[in-house]
């Protein structure tokens, strides 16, 4: 499944800022959706995989689209495209990572498989007074800890710069993932940064995601709340895997 690093949303104080800092969103090694924070695995050579969600805060909504696909062993490519409303500000937000997670980076020890990788990723947005614009840039450590077939750890840091204001920040996602059944998951994850005047309070995260098909297309919920914010931000979307050029449906 796919996770991601770019900047998803803009690297601004925005109620949805931190997801940006994820990106830089199945088995337990497996971050993707519901999660926003990254694993340290790629999708197969050649294939692709499709997430997408709503988001809601308030009286602020958006939707959200985010493809990837394994190029070769260990590399993946990850886009994004977000959809706001209102688009009073900004009319639209994109994004466009590189991860790279050689197995060969793995390391067997005493408390489980231990896999890790990187991500470079770029975000761009669309001023509703102008063209598109790219709007801050980060780079992601990733490291999984896959403890047995029913819990995996995942730890995202690494720095992001701001555009607009010429700064940076370094993130730090953590996420635990269980999975008490075939059928689905649940999920716990931290986002925080230590420039929250520019990315925002850390974010608190629950949720789930249960397999319509195993391990093919699975429906997700997600409710968090930013520190300093007393809205909750919920999410409801989809997660659909292992596509090829001629798969059509789920």
């Amino acid at each position: 499944m796919k996770r991601h690093l770019r900047p998803r949303r803009s690297f601004a104080t925005t109620a949805s800022g931190l997801a940006m800092l994820a990106l830089v969103c199945a088995g337990p090694a497996q971050a993707g959706r519901p999660l926003s924070s990254d694993d340290a695995g790629t999708a197969d050579p050649g294939s692709c995989q499709l997430e997408g969600w709503g988001e809601k805060v308030g009286s602020s909504r958006a939707l959200v689209l985010a493809p990837a696909c394994g190029i070769v062993e260990g590399l993946e490519i990850d886009l994004d495209y977000t959809h706001p409303h209102p688009r009073d500000e900004i009319r639209g937000e994109a994004g466009f990572a590189v991860k790279w997670a050689p197995k060969s980076w793995g390391l067997l020890t005493p408390a489980g498989q231990i896999n890790f990788g990187l991500k470079v990723g770029v975000g761009y947005e669309h001023p509703s007074d102008s063209g598109w614009r790219r709007n801050g840039q980060g780079l992601l450590g990733l490291a999984t800890l896959v403890v047995n077939e029913d819990f995996a750890l995942h730890a995202n840091l690494g720095p992001h710069q701001d555009r607009a204001s010429g700064l940076t920040g370094t993130a730090l996602n953590l996420a635990l993932v269980w999975v008490p059944s075939p059928l689905g998951l649940l999920f716990a994850e931290v986002q925080t940064n230590d420039r929250r005047s520019v990315f925002g309070g850390t974010q608190r995260t629950v949720g789930g995601l249960w397999w319509v098909t195993p391990d093919k297309f699975g429906l997700s919920v997600t409710a968090g709340q930013q520190t300093g914010n007393s809205q909750t931000q919920w999410t409801l979307g989809f997660g659909w895997y292992g596509l090829s050029a001629w798969e059509a449906s789920p």
